[in-house]
């Protein structure tokens, strides 16, 4: 294929060229140059600059109004609604259903986590339905007396089965290719409905979505690197306070939905950016603030062994998302050479049953390589620190990695296909329609493959960089200063290396563009 051309269609297939070979291996030069220039250098701790947005008092006014956050959930309710619609009583092959899931949410929710945090769970149209049901009311505080309020399992508090949601999530949407279907993915956002509000009435405050939900415990390890954070103003105002509104909630406002208290806030992962202790707070002590990209994850304060997992999978499954997406993995135009092609032929037991071998293979290789690289580094370190926490601090470092490639890849989605949902507005349901005379109509692209190419590059290198300084802050409080701390960390840094040579490589491949399969 000509790399000058972005797209080109091969047997009804839309194929965009992969980087060119001189922008590949200077991302590659740029990834090994920075990574020893970068790892070797004295690390820092985070940037303690923060700007609290409240002192607008347009700002303060907002988010400490009741109907603040329904405001914001309600016209993402009514999109959902139309995707239901679309979906269960559209047109079953073409309609708007798919394309603004999977292209404009699901591309665009990165982006949107990068800059703003866990805004997803604030724009949540699943929690507001969840919250309406259970309070039986709209936005004003009332007594919850619809619950069970039992404790969440006790075996069960941590992000497993959210982690398990995830998996199974990308098998459907990679494997079943629930993203060609209207239907299937009407049925996946009922499931997920589904999965908040039963919870809601069982357990207390909101369990699922402090451990149980895909796109919270997502968004937040990757709000860990996000500009924007809920804290004190001052700690030892809340350390003095004695009735912890912020927790159990008041006359003002609801208890925290995931059970956090101000007092001990000192991390994006587990709030969801409700406002509710804004209103809560009787001292008004509540902080939204701006601050340097990556200032939790760079001394992240608690790590934690399935946040740790969490991460290798993230790196694993993005990764995954380009490669399926490569005519390398299945050509969609019936050649006889992809990796689908070739295992279908040896197993002989159809192309889904070879698809699940593959993804469990890409699944374990990244673990396995990751493990191995801990248990090297802990070897070299004499022992001093186990394999068990590097595994665990080391981890984090990963989550840039994984967080950029992921907004590489998705931007390219974004800049090549979010045009096509333009002619859909018209005829949203594929009734027919050309509402707002759009359809028939061709769209240019966002961007340019130039454009894309040369952001994907960047990105992927600044993801790497910020992994590294990461590494560097972790390795340094493990084993220390000195020539046997810094050997013993180099299996690690090679590890980084290779995985963002891998981010980098896929990304040099030929992509089936998603549209077409639509």
């Amino acid at each position: 294929m000509d790399p000058a051309s972005c797209c080109e269609v091969v047997d009804g297939i839309h194929l965009m060229a992969g980087l060119p070979d001189w922008m590949f291996f200077s991302g590659i030069g740029l990834i090994l140059t920075l990574s020893f220039g970068f790892y070797f250098l004295k690390s820092k701790p985070a940037a303690t600059f923060r700007y609290d947005l409240t002192r607008f008092t347009f700002i303060k006014w907002l988010v400490t109004r009741r109907w603040f956050q329904f405001a914001l959930q309600l016209p993402v309710l009514i999109i959902f609604l139309i995707i239901l619609y679309a979906g269960f009583f559209g047109n079953s092959r073409i309609n708007i259903a798919p394309a603004l899931t999977w292209t404009i949410w699901w591309g665009g929710l990165i982006f949107a986590i990068l800059l703003f945090g866990k805004i997803w769970c604030t724009l949540c149209p699943w929690d507001m339905v969840a919250s309406v049901l259970s309070r039986l009311k709209f936005w004003n505080v009332g007594i919850v007396n619809s619950s069970l309020n039992l404790k969440w399992p006790k075996k069960a508090r941590n992000i497993t089965l959210a982690i398990g949601l995830f998996i199974a999530l990308t098998w459907l949407e990679l494997g079943y290719k629930v993203t060609a279907s209207p239907f299937a993915t009407a049925v996946l956002g009922l499931a997920m409905l589904l999965m908040v509000v039963l919870p809601v009435f069982l357990f207390e405050k909101k369990s699922f979505c402090r451990y149980g939900c895909l796109i919270g415990r997502i968004s937040g390890i990757y709000a860990n690197i996000s500009p924007f954070e809920v804290r004190a103003k001052d700690r030892n105002v809340c350390l003095s306070c004695t009735s912890k509104d912020c927790y159990n909630g008041n006359e003002n406002g609801y208890a925290c939905p995931t059970g956090l208290n101000l007092t001990g806030l000192n991390q994006n992962t587990y709030c969801t950016l409700c406002t509710e202790c804004f209103k809560s707070c009787p001292s008004d002590n509540v902080a939204l603030n701006v601050r340097p990209l990556g200032a939790d994850i760079i001394d992240y304060p608690k790590p934690r062994m399935d946040e740790a997992i969490l991460a290798v999978i993230l790196l694993s499954l993005t990764a995954f998302h380009g490669l399926t997406m490569t005519p390398m993995w299945e050509d969609l135009a019936g050649g006889g050479d992809s990796i689908i092609a070739r295992m279908n032929e040896f197993f002989g037991l159809g192309p889904l049953f070879s698809f699940s071998i593959g993804m469990t293979a890409i699944l374990l290789i990244p673990y396995l390589l990751y493990h191995a690289m801990c248990w090297l580094s802990s070897r070299l370190s004499g022992g001093a620190v186990s394999t068990r926490e590097v595994f665990i601090r080391f981890a984090y470092s990963l989550v840039p990695i994984a967080l950029f490639y992921h907004l590489a890849h998705n931007g390219m989605h974004v800049a090549m296909e979010a045009q096509n949902v333009v002619p859909l507005l018209s005829d949203p349901f594929g009734y027919g329609w050309n509402l707002f005379g759009t359809m028939g109509v061709s769209y240019p692209m966002l961007m340019g493959d130039q454009s894309v190419w040369l952001l994907q590059v960047a990105t992927v290198v600044f993801g790497h960089v910020l992994g590294i300084r990461i590494a560097a802050r972790a390795g340094e409080k493990m084993f220390g200063h000195g020539k046997k701390a810094l050997i013993a960390q180099i299996p690690l840094l090679l590890a980084m290396v290779i995985f963002s040579f891998v981010s980098m490589w896929i990304m040099h491949l030929d992509m089936n563009m998603r549209s077409s399969m639509m």
